[in-house]
């Protein structure tokens, strides 16, 4: 498995590929785009896109399906039964992704939109615009979070191990460790 980050030049939201190179497929999260720096990505990578995963339905997120489902002919999971028009399999809490080798779990985590869900593969976390590096995306906007979405947060992402790497749908890479350690949000939900 390998993880590849680009951006959507549009709204610098990251878009991943992940990709199973001993059976050439692909897996696609969040293409906001399909711009050329994502389409060479892709072929750079000599993969065919297999499967579309996008955490919310924001057109931040889905912007670049139609492309993609004219070139591949790639099924979208969601938490919704239609992206764009097309149809997607609805995913819930703890449903999981097969695609040859690869295997994605989703985690329900509503806390920015009533459909984020949250991705893990191995030790990789693909948490769309939930929260980013020493933020929680949701929680800056609304001021006071909620209790749900404390608990949302305390027991589907902070009970996660610490060296999981976080990719989140803006911003740098980072660990849970390290957000458990330095962001603010996450120190005082653990305190809670």
């Amino acid at each position: 498995m390998k993880i590849y980050t680009t951006l959507n030049p549009e709204t610098v939201s990251n878009i991943y590929l992940i990709t199973d190179d001993k059976n050439k497929s692909g897996v696609i999260i969040d293409p906001g785009s399909f711009a050329l720096n994502v389409y060479k990505l892709v072929k750079s990578t000599q993969v065919e896109i297999k499967k579309i995963i996008i955490t919310q339905n924001t057109i931040n997120q889905t912007a670049g399906i139609p492309l993609i489902k004219n070139i591949y002919d790639a099924e979208i999971y969601a938490f919704h039964e239609n992206i764009l028009d097309f149809n997607a399999i609805k995913v819930r809490n703890n449903f999981i992704i097969k695609e040859k080798d690869l295997e994605f779990k989703i985690i329900e985590t509503p806390v920015n939109t009533f459909d984020a869900i949250s991705i893990l593969i191995n030790d990789a976390l693909f948490t769309g615009n939930v929260f980013q590096a020493g933020s929680l995306t949701a929680f800056e906007e609304k001021k006071h979070p909620t209790e749900y979405e404390f608990d949302i947060m305390k027991k589907k992402i902070l009970s996660l191990p610490d060296h999981l790497i976080i990719y989140p749908g803006k911003g740098p890479l980072t660990t849970m460790e390290i957000e458990k350690k330095f962001n603010p949000y996450f120190k005082n939900i653990l305190k809670n």
